[in-house]
């Protein structure tokens, strides 16, 4: 009898050593298994369609063919282009089209018999203009009057400009801004997706901007053409075209 109770106490401690194991694998092991974090990395893309709504256009100015044949400019031929420049820029602080017009002028050399001739006079100037679709007709204006004060002018030469589309640094910012807000967003949502699938915590530990930043999808250069009746210059066609950025995230989930 005794060994009977013996060998039933024993079967008993095993039975609660047994018990207690599995209690602790449930309890600790799982614990420590469950709070072991692990990491995820995704790239994420926003887009977003922007239309342009600046135009820009460069006049250039230079030699006409008495000035580049011309081996040497009296002082008052050279006072004379000056003043033709002073008239230009003054004209164009009217409107504030454009910026620079600051002109160079210097000798050009042919070499005969390791003998240095002037040859003639190298011009150059350039106006760099930016209008908004509602300027054209003053912008037009503008040129016509640039045009005048060449044509007085016997040594001074005029592109008229094509226009080219483009966008205003605001229209540009805002747009960064918006496919900003929504990347984060988006970051947002994949702390859900992936706490929901891995049926863990995940957090969203860092939101980096890919190195390429935000790129214009451009299909080609829109420029306007010259209308041949006035010689006046006309909006280019244009469309909508995509921004794009990019963001690298980085979760941990436990």
């Amino acid at each position: 009898m005794l060994t009977f109770f013996k060998g039933l106490g024993v079967g008993f401690l095993c039975l609660l050593l047994f018990v207690a194991g599995v209690v602790f694998n449930v309890e600790f092991l799982g614990k420590e298994a469950n709070s072991k974090a692990m990491q995820l990395n995704t790239q994420i893309e926003a887009y977003t369609k922007l239309k342009p709504d600046t135009y820009e256009a460069e006049i250039n100015f230079w030699a006409n063919e008495k000035l580049s044949t011309t081996p040497n400019l009296s002082e008052e031929q050279k006072a004379d282009i000056s003043q033709s420049f002073k008239e230009i820029l003054a004209r164009s602080a009217k409107d504030h089209f454009c910026t620079g017009g600051a002109y160079s002028l210097e000798a050009n050399y042919s070499y005969e018999n390791n003998l240095k001739i002037p040859k003639g006079q190298r011009l150059n100037a350039t106006l760099q203009c930016e209008i908004k679709e509602g300027n054209l007709s003053a912008f037009n204006s503008f040129l016509n009057d640039i045009n005048a004060l060449v044509a007085k002018s016997e040594f001074i030469s005029v592109s008229t400009p094509a226009l080219k589309a483009s966008f205003s640094n605001t229209t540009l910012q805002n747009a960064k801004e918006k496919l900003n807000d929504e990347l984060l967003n988006k970051a947002y949502e994949y702390e859900k997706i992936y706490s929901a699938k891995l049926n863990k915590k995940c957090v969203l530990i860092e939101f980096n901007l890919n190195q390429n930043g935000i790129a214009r999808n451009f299909q080609g250069v829109m420029m306007s053409a010259k209308s041949l009746e006035k010689e006046a210059v006309s909006l280019p066609l244009t469309k909508e075209e995509e921004l794009n950025a990019r963001a690298n995230l980085l979760f941990t989930c436990k």
